[in-house]
């Protein structure tokens, strides 16, 4: 029994040397793309998705060791109420500081990735950026 346990646990600390020295091998874009792949992320971000859907259109993507959320708007915002629109999402965001802080600082706890940074890229209908903001960890 006791050679056994000796292999299993020889076997499991092999295994977890491996995932560790693949883990150490990605660069941080390859950890945040795995997380985006997860299957986890994804139902959340269907989640997400299906609250705005009537809206805006919502993409997340991997950007060295950013987190973007890109969020475009399904109806063009007319250039006269931009700088209004910008105003609102800014505060509205950053009010909600501690959430994208909260992402970041998992990043960087349960991926590793040093100096981790959630964007939120929002966009017009037509693609050009009404606001951008970068939230980064706090631990």
């Amino acid at each position: 029994m006791k050679k056994f346990l000796t292999a299993i646990v020889a076997v499991l600390a092999a295994v977890t040397m491996v995932f560790g020295m693949t883990a150490c091998g990605q660069t941080p874009e390859q950890k945040l793309n795995s997380y985006i792949e997860s299957e986890t992320f994804q139902s959340q971000l269907d989640s997400m998705k299906s609250s705005v859907e009537s809206m805006m259109d919502m993409d997340v993507r991997a950007e060295d060791n950013k987190l973007v959320y890109e969020i475009t708007y399904k109806t063009q915002i007319d250039d006269s109420l931009l700088d209004a629109t910008k105003e609102q999402l800014d505060s509205t965001f950053n009010a909600m500081s501690s959430t994208y802080e909260g992402i970041a600082d998992t990043l960087k706890e349960e991926l590793g990735i040093e100096n981790p940074v959630v964007v939120l890229s929002i966009l017009n209908a037509d693609g050009t950026q009404i606001t951008s903001l970068e939230f980064s960890a706090t631990k």
